[in-house]
């Protein structure tokens, strides 16, 4: 009985109730990626507390950026575009990974070919860099949310600014997940 419940206690640990900080790294291994926007408040009152990876070609593959396996959920069903639409409400076609308490990192612009399903992985391929919903130039947009609103630490206390490496490998942040 005792080692029952020591195992029930595990599950609970181990679960998803509860929030932790994942490892996100480049998602194009391609020397040119960069960070290309971060932290910004526009002159109409709009901000943009996200990562905007970007400096490579639209249709360059793009990989699953979270370390270790999480489920990535897609949001599809735009036209494959490099320049931008109005399709999911700006998103273009996006995925979702969802965590604990409220918690998600969103991967959005993305175009999507025969590898873009919801799937669990590590690393994987997830689809292409695009430019569907309101982008304006081919890159994938990186953000952690809580509850619906997007934090900013979990770059910027990594020290990811523009400019900043975003080939695979390199580290651009920490999300709470």
């Amino acid at each position: 009985m005792r080692k029952m419940l020591q195992a029930a206690a595990v599950l609970v640990v181990c679960g998803s109730t509860s929030a932790f900080a994942a490892t996100v790294v480049g998602p194009v291994c391609n020397p040119a990626a960069k960070v290309i926007s971060t932290t910004y408040v526009s002159c109409t009152g709009g901000s943009h507390n996200a990562l905007d990876v970007g400096g490579v070609a639209c249709g360059d593959p793009l990989y699953a950026p979270l370390v270790g396996v999480y489920t990535y959920k897609l949001y599809g069903g735009c036209v494959n575009t490099c320049n931008g639409d109005t399709c999911n409400g700006g998103a273009g076609n996006y995925f979702v990974v969802t965590g604990a308490n409220g918690w998600d990192f969103r991967l959005l612009h993305i175009n999507t070919d025969a590898n873009s399903t919801t799937k669990t992985c590590d690393r994987c391929l997830l689809g292409r860099v695009g430019g569907t919903g309101s982008a304006t130039t081919p890159h994938v947009h990186m953000d952690n949310r809580q509850y619906g609103t997007r934090k900013t630490a979990w770059y910027l206390n990594a020290g990811t600014t523009c400019g900043s490496s975003a080939s695979c490998g390199n580290v651009l942040g920490q999300p709470t997940l």
